[in-house]
């Protein structure tokens, strides 16, 4: 305990307005994108089956990098559909997409889902992503397959650089302690529809259960209790988060 509390305090600076300051970072090199689809009732089998026989092949056609394919259940609807693209450059996924949905072979196979589902999707949400130098990301695929914990927190004006900062130093190491292992976080470029900054992050644990199992013991650490008690003495970091337990498709490289 007296090396974890040495790590604290060496770690956290304190200046006016408790903000946590170090090192500056290099920039990331590798771009990432998020896509979110609400599926419509009942047609999550549709959606798969369109990535899974005409998109992703064509995709890599194009040079169009998919570190992974994911489906989350839904209440309400068909549920949610997530994958997360690479690419050297923002402007070099752009160039592949459109080659990508030019293809003669896309119209083609999208037009024949299309008459066999019917409406697949409701909603897409886009979300380009800035690399956090800090982050080490592990895309190392596993058998048999894992789930995996995907989080948009909203991070409060002026927090953000805390709330990072104490992610990589304190929330990932102890969420490791407990079996739950970091793929990776990122800011999203834009804002969401309160302001707010988004920050996201990928976990995976072997099964949705571990997940839940995991997520319990890390907000019963002592070391987290403190953590988040000193660090937030000054008001709250997040003003919230969603979370998707997802599964991967059976076609994603991250198993």
């Amino acid at each position: 305990m007296k090396n974890q509390n040495f790590c604290f305090w060496f770690c956290w600076a304190m200046v006016a307005g408790g903000v946590w300051i170090h090192a500056a970072e290099p920039a990331a090199t590798v771009y990432h994108e998020l896509r979110l689809y609400t599926v419509t009732s009942n047609k999550m089998d549709g959606v798969l089956e369109r990535f899974r026989d005409t998109v992703e092949p064509l995709r890599r056609k194009h040079g169009i990098t998919t570190v992974g394919y994911w489906s989350a259940p839904g209440t309400t609807n068909g549920g949610t559909f997530a994958y997360l693209m690479a690419a050297a450059t923002k402007d070099e996924l752009q160039k592949q997409e459109k080659a990508f949905g030019a293809d003669p072979q896309f119209k083609e196979g999208y037009a024949a889902s299309n008459a066999k589902h019917g409406k697949t999707v409701d909603k897409i949400v886009t979300l380009p992503l800035t690399g956090d130098a800090s982050a080490k990301l592990d895309f190392t695929s596993a058998n048999p397959a894992r789930a995996f914990d995907l989080r948009i927190y909203s991070v409060l004006p002026g927090k953000l650089d805390a709330f990072r900062n104490r992610w990589h130093a304190f929330a990932v190491p102890i969420y490791e302690r407990h079996g739950l292992h970091s793929i990776g976080w990122w800011i999203a470029e834009k804002k969401d529809a309160d302001g707010n900054d988004q920050f996201i992050c990928l976990l995976v644990d072997e099964s949705i259960p571990a997940i839940h199992k995991s997520i319990s013991e890390f907000h019963k650490d002592a070391d987290w209790i403190r953590v988040e008690k000193e660090t937030e003495a000054g008001g709250k970091f997040p003003s919230g988060v969603v979370a998707y337990k997802l599964t991967p498709a059976d076609f994603s490289n991250l198993q």
